[in-house]
């Protein structure tokens, strides 16, 4: 039996072969300036690490997240480069959202990511997580479908 208030741990969950939804990151701009120097950035779910030179994303609600400089490149595109402002590249996500608190690693930080029930998991591609507000997601993602793995003969 699971204890009530155990938090589950994500790491091993593959979203493209279980319950989760198939959703596209609107591409609204978001604010971003580079880190000078190594340091900590106070996260939604807590003080995360970054280097010189990682982008440091303000999202909508004026949360704030680090992402290191290679993935921001291949992931986000200029929207206006003189007033710092980014989008999203549009690109297809698997996302489930939690009905327990949950903690996943993500490959930027050696501290694990903590979600709330609400919050959502979002898979951006196989081992490769994030953690989104339930608000947040709820503005910022449109849903396209919802992900049928296909069913296997044993």
């Amino acid at each position: 039996m699971v204890e009530k208030n155990k938090i589950l741990d994500c790491n091993k969950m593959d979203l493209s072969k279980g319950e989760a939804v198939i959703a596209v990151k609107k591409p609204i701009p978001l604010e971003v300036h580079f880190a000078k120097e190594d340091g900590t950035v106070e996260t939604k779910e807590g003080s995360q690490p970054c280097k010189a030179g990682d982008a440091i994303m303000t999202g909508t609600k004026g949360e704030h997240w680090p992402i290191p400089l290679a993935d921001f490149n291949k992931t986000y595109e200029v929207v206006d480069k003189d007033k710092g402002l980014y989008a999203k590249k549009s690109m297809e996500v698997y996302a489930r959202e939690m009905d327990k608190p949950f903690t996943v690693n993500v490959s930027w930080s050696d501290k694990p990511l903590v979600g709330k029930p609400g919050d959502w998991l979002v898979q951006y591609k196989p081992g490769d997580f994030g953690v989104v507000d339930k608000e947040i997601f709820d503005e910022t993602y449109n849903i396209i479908g919802k992900n049928t793995p296909l069913l296997r003969s044993e």
